[in-house]
């Protein structure tokens, strides 16, 4: 496995608050993700990424109160939004790796973006098909085919 694949996992499994190494298959991750993430998780993903709650809903796909609700609970995340974290989380990961670091990608992240027709990636990563054209970008950043 090269360096800059282990890297990419570590960040990654850190910003989900796995144990390390404990994931390393996508299969793995595929059966924590429908077993539920925990919790912890979040607010992991909203440090790191300097996200606000009104932020971090948004891209979970669920309303403030019930970040909240779910935050003094502390119970498991259901698959559909354990699935949304892990695709934030991803792509922050990306970002890191593609743009050397995490102030530099939480910059990119919430700047409009030329090559995706003005959006801001933030924005575009409540859908899989946003999350994808975002991760497809960082991809060519990474191997210098930004157009």
């Amino acid at each position: 496995m090269s360096g800059a694949k282990r890297a990419y996992r570590r960040r990654l499994s850190t910003l989900l608050g796995t144990a390390k190494g404990e994931v390393r298959e996508t299969d793995r991750w595929h059966d924590r993700i429908l077993a539920g993430l925990d919790f912890g998780a979040v607010d992991n993903v909203k440090a790191h990424a300097a996200l606000t709650d009104a932020e971090l809903a948004r891209l979970l796909g669920m309303g403030e109160a019930t970040l909240r609700r779910a935050r003094a609970s502390r119970a498991k995340l259901d698959p559909a939004t354990s699935d949304r974290l892990y695709r934030l989380s991803k792509v922050v990961a990306v970002a890191e790796e593609a743009l050397e670091g995490a102030d530099n990608a939480l910059q990119w992240l919430r700047r409009p973006q030329p090559a995706l027709a003005g959006a801001v990636p933030l924005d575009l990563l409540v859908t899989q098909a946003g999350a994808d054209e975002v991760e497809t970008l960082l991809r060519r950043i990474d191997f210098g085919v930004y157009t």
